[in-house]
């Protein structure tokens, strides 16, 4: 590295928006899951088939991803990030807020103990390790090649290697952790780990289901409501038809 302050801000920034978009995408493919309920399951059934391939795409988009920012084989990843944060401890320079340190300003950390930081995080994906390697089979052999004994079997791979929603949410705390703390280190700013936004899948089907609601009130029907107008196009809807 040329200049390890910069090169590994800049990489850490990278590394964080990846994981941000994963964590969306997970956030969006559990609130499909949570539309599968009798009360709910109507504004889901109305695009059945478009829901089950964003489901699919999605929760296979997620295995990709992880795998790829936890790989030990990969040019860049979240361990290659920590290995040469901590061969380049000296340069990074990181800090941390202490409110009891002199002239109000943040306290550097010290090389010896910032490796220890790292060291300690390591360990905790080293603890996570068989189900790395688990998601990472379930890419290599059902996803990114057809693997002859899964393409046969696809529901093998289930069971081959098993991976519970807590498998999965419990990993992404601890990259979560992970990278909020050196963004904390190194950007002197603490940062929300998410993807905040109105438009979710949740709106989608919020409205779908209020509009099949609104097209059986009889009450409005009987006033004149014509929902199908608003299925059009061009409507822009005309005061003679408001509804009061």
């Amino acid at each position: 590295m040329n200049n390890p302050k910069v090169e590994l801000r800049e990489y850490l920034d990278k590394l964080i928006h990846r994981y941000l978009n994963i964590k969306s995408m997970s956030q969006q493919y559990k609130s499909i899951l949570e539309w599968k309920t009798p009360t709910r399951i109507e504004a889901l059934n109305l695009g059945s088939y478009f829901f089950q391939l964003v489901a699919y795409s999605l929760e296979r988009t997620v295995l990709v991803e992880l795998s790829m920012l936890l790989s030990q084989r990969e040019e860049r990843s979240l361990l290659d990030w920590l290995k040469k944060a901590g061969e380049h401890t000296a340069a990074v320079k990181p800090t941390r807020y202490n409110p009891n340190y002199s002239g109000g300003k943040r306290e550097p950390i010290k090389p010896k103990e910032y490796r220890a930081l790292i060291d300690g995080q390591i360990a905790q994906l080293d603890a996570r390790k068989d189900i790395i390697e688990r998601i990472k089979a379930r890419r290599d052999k059902a996803i990114a090649h057809l693997d002859k004994a899964y393409f046969d079997d696809p529901k093998a791979v289930y069971r081959d290697y098993p991976l519970s929603d807590n498998d999965i949410d419990d990993l992404m705390e601890v990259v979560s952790s992970i990278l909020r703390k050196h963004h904390s280190c190194l950007f002197e700013a603490d940062i929300r780990m998410e993807v905040s936004s109105v438009h979710t899948v949740d709106t989608v089907l919020q409205y779908t289901r209020a509009f099949m609601r609104v097209r059986k009130d009889f009450d409005l029907i009987k006033k004149g409501f014509m929902s199908r107008l608003y299925m059009l196009d061009d409507y822009q809807g005309k005061s003679d038809k408001t509804v009061t």
